[in-house]
């Protein structure tokens, strides 16, 4: 259904949308010949895609649409391996019930080559499911690295801005202050109390005394 529906949304280009019900707003000839290309679209000049946001989420990074490509119609199941197909036609009534010879009935005796067991061939429907499952865990995935990145960046910041107070305060780097600043500034409670300092000499003071309780602990 999302197929059919992003397909009559390309389609559509030029044509308006119902404001209230979200429907494509097109004539009968346009409708017909949508509904003959794509069977069941019809569906869609009454009521749109429900649950839109979510699909589009799950099937965008795997979706084909008619206007892009062919997809032979099928059972859901058809094995997509094409070697597995058999013509069945190539015989005639006369060879149908032509007696086997001697060595036809031999080669009939032999038992059959047997399919490993526990193996089951992956079926179209079966590799759909995976590309979308995949697809699924790799946005999520890299909405989560996305989360975390800006969680590191923020306190990173942070800190680079206390380190600069720090040398405006008149601790250049490489003194003792401001390595002093460097480690303590790590946690987020001396973050917090830096923080609230009004003064150069108050703030140079204090991570003088708070490495000091440091060394001691």
């Amino acid at each position: 259904m999302y197929t059919q529906w992003k397909t009559l949304n390309l389609r559509s280009t030029g044509l308006g949308k119902d404001p209230v019900a979200g429907c494509i707003v097109a004539d009968d000839e346009w409708w017909e010949e949508q509904n003959k290309a794509m069977p069941g679209c019809i569906r869609f000049r009454t009521a749109p895609l429900e649950y839109e946001d979510q699909m589009r989420i799950m099937f965008e990074s795997v979706i084909v649409t008619n206007e892009t490509s062919y997809v032979p119609s099928g059972d859901g199941n058809v094995d997509v391996d094409e070697h597995d197909v058999v013509d069945v036609e190539g015989t005639n009534d006369r060879e149908a019930h032509k007696a086997p010879s001697s060595s036809e009935r031999r080669a009939s005796k032999r038992p059959a080559p047997s399919s490993p067991k526990g193996k089951k061939k992956k079926t179209f429907r079966d590799q759909c499911m995976k590309h979308l499952v995949d697809a699924y865990e790799l946005k999520a995935q890299s909405s989560k690295h996305s989360a975390t990145s800006q969680v590191v960046d923020h306190v990173r910041d942070e800190i680079g801005n206390m380190l600069e107070q720090v040398i405006k305060d008149g601790a250049e780097e490489g003194s003792d202050e401001h390595f002093y600043a460097t480690q303590l500034l790590q946690k987020k409670e001396n973050r917090d109390v830096f923080i609230t300092l009004k003064t150069p000499n108050g703030r140079l003071n204090w991570l003088r005394r708070a490495w000091e309780i440091r060394k001691k602990h």
